[in-house]
Formats: structure tokens, sequence, C-alpha cells
């Protein structure tokens, strides 16, 4: 099986593929279902080749999963699960079908490029009705993944919410199917066995790098620490040892090999925001998914030229790192010229030659006028 296909981030899977990282046959697994770019048949196909050509093994309980006795039979027992879900969802019932598109967040200030569901309100009693509308209308627009939600009237005897959520690609092939109410106690946990899961994959990034999400944002940011980091990796990052986090390194990773769970498969990082009262600032916090992680290769503009300094004051190697002073100075030296390269921008479009005259601003003669 050609695993690879699977890690979305192509600086990981480079990576793996040079040192040659032997998978088992649950993280083999894990991949496959962490990704978000594979459809969902071929997730289906890959998980069946596990199946039918690697051998069984087993998973202990966890906070969030419970036993895999046999991993062959629970992906058996999964692949089947989610054949039924797709079955219910194209059944005829008493519900409605909507859909959803996944953009990028308007560019208002303050957006730091994130992708949102937008909702566009229509109802439809049929998923081939509410399909073709989509298939029909909106193949040209530049939305990122689709949502279909299937919305169950509510019982008399049952007031519980009951809801399928079917998302595909912008080629309209099915990515993955959710349920909200839908199966017993037993099938939920099968269902969810996968996000109970965590492993420590290794990565080629190091603190100061200058990295970008796509799943969550378009916009690059520093990397701080990724939470498979253990002590030694730390301090080659450059913390002290004196660092608490360095301390409690290894603790933190028995803790997640032991108990975590999707959720936990983090990175902390710095971005650069906007706040339409104080203008720029970097915040730093814990972000998801550090499978998704890549270099940024493009040239920063703007005010995100920043990072280039905020990546230099947390180099690994402290002999190369910036001072304090420095980055601030630095940092404040490039918001400011994005702001009044902004503003510059604004005094253009809103004001007329006569006007900035008066204001004593330089004012180009268009070419044409030049000539006479």
């Amino acid at each position: 099986m050609d695993i690879y296909q699977f890690i979305d981030s192509r600086d990981i899977r480079n990576y793996l593929q040079d040192i040659k990282y032997k998978f088992t046959v649950p993280e083999t697994a894990f991949l496959i279902y962490m990704s978000r770019r594979a459809t969902l048949n071929e997730k289906l196909d890959a998980w069946q080749e596990i199946i039918d050509t690697m051998p069984d093994c087993s998973m202990g309980e966890r906070i969030n999963m419970v036993e895999i006795p046999s991993f062959r039979k629970f992906l058996t027992e999964y692949i089947a699960l989610l054949k039924k879900l797709l079955d219910i969802f194209y059944k005829s019932e008493k519900a409605v079908y909507t859909y959803s598109f996944y953009e990028k967040e308007g560019n208002w200030v303050g957006s730091v490029g994130k992708f949102e569901w937008v909702e566009e309100g229509k109802v439809f009693s049929d998923f081939h009705t509410a399909f073709s509308h989509v298939k029909k209308n909106y193949l040209d627009e530049s939305f990122k993944k689709l949502r279909f939600t299937k919305q169950y009237f509510f019982d008399a005897e049952d007031e519980s919410e009951k809801r399928l959520t079917l998302e595909m690609n912008h080629d309209l092939k099915i990515l993955s199917i959710n349920e909200q109410g839908i199966l017993n106690e037993s099938q939920t946990d099968l269902f969810l066995t996968f996000d109970g899961m965590w492993f420590a994959f290794p990565t080629p990034f190091r603190r100061g790098d200058i990295l970008i999400n796509r799943v969550i944002s378009e916009k690059p940011f520093v990397l701080n620490d990724i939470h498979t980091w253990e002590s030694k990796e730390m301090l080659e990052n450059g913390y002290s040892e004196e660092d608490g986090m360095v301390k409690n390194a290894e603790r933190t990773v028995e803790r997640l090999m032991k108990n975590g769970d999707t959720s936990d498969m983090n990175y902390s990082g710095c971005y650069i925001g906007e706040d339409a009262r104080n203008g720029f600032y970097i915040f730093s916090e814990v972000f998801w998914n550090y499978l998704y992680l890549e270099r940024y290769t493009q040239p920063l503009k703007g005010e995100q030229r920043a990072l280039t300094a905020i990546g230099s004051n947390l180099s690994t190697n402290r002999e190369k790192r910036i001072s304090e002073e420095l980055l601030c100075n630095t940092v404040h030296n490039y918001f400011m010229e994005e702001h009044c390269r902004r503003n510059r921008e604004l005094i253009e479009r809103e004001y007329t030659s006569e006007g900035k005259k008066l204001a004593g601003l330089e004012v180009s003669e268009p070419e044409e006028r030049k000539r006479f």
C-alpha cells in the first residue's frame, strides 16, 4: 500500500519517506482516516487492503476509545457502518436536505484567512433534487468543499435532534459521512474509534520555521513547538533546560500516547492578527492539527514580513537569535509600513487631486496629461 498518498502534508510525507519510517497497522489506518484530501471510496479501499494484506493486531482501551481486540474485525465493522450510514443518507424519509459551502472568510479587518461553512438557506425534500440543484448552479464557484445535511423532523416520541452530513470536494466526490442521533451506543463507539487515537509521527519542522496549515487558514505563522516533542527535541529546538515545558515533556507525551485523542494532535505558533481598533498584533495560540503543517514558500508581504523577525527571535541556534529590542523595532517597522501603504491607497482612491494638493501631498499626474 502507498500510505504516503494519504499524508496531506508534502513536507511530512517526504520526510517520512526519507527516514524510511515503518508504520504500524494502527498508524496506517489512522493516517488514512486523517486525510482531508482522499475521497471516502479511496479510504474504504485502503482500509480493505489493510484487512487483506497486513497482519492483525490489537489496541488497548483509551479514555475516548473502546478496546480493539482485533484490528481486522474493527476495520471490517467500521467499513460496514460507513456504508450503512450512506444508505440511510440517501433513503427517503421524514427529513429535509440543505447544503452549505466551505469558503474562506471575508477579507475583513482581523481576518486570518480561516475557512468557514456558509449555509445557503435552500431546503429540498430529497437528496437527488438538492444535488442536481448544486451541480447545475454552483460548480463554477470557488468553494473548497460542499456539505449536504439531512435534517430529520422531530418525532413526538423522540425529541432528540437527528441529522446526517455528507461532505464532498469540488469535484462532487464524497469525502466523509457524519451523524448525530442516528446510531445506538455501541455503533457510536465504533464510529468514533479513530477520534480516540493519538500518534507521534516524526516531522521535519523546527522552532522558528514559517509554516502554513491550509486546513484552518491560508495565512502563514511561526512555529513554536509541536506537542509530540520530548525533552531532547525541545532542547534541540532552543528551549532552556529550566523551561517547565522541557521538564514535563516526557510526561506529557507519555500521557498523550496513553490517552490522547485527535483533539490533542496540536502545535503552537505565532500568527499576525489585526484589530479594527488597535491595528496589527501578534498572538500565540495552540492549533490543530500538526499532520497538516507545510513550509510556507511564498514571499511574505505587508505585515506578514514581520514573521521573519519573529522566527529569528525563536531560532534554534541561540547565537543567531536576534534581540528582543531588534525584534520589537523590526515588527513595529513592518506594521507601520503596511499601515502607511494602506493609508496612502485609501487617500489615492477616496480623494481628488485638488484635495490632495491642498493637503500638501504629492500628486502623480496621469501620463496622458504629462504629454501636453
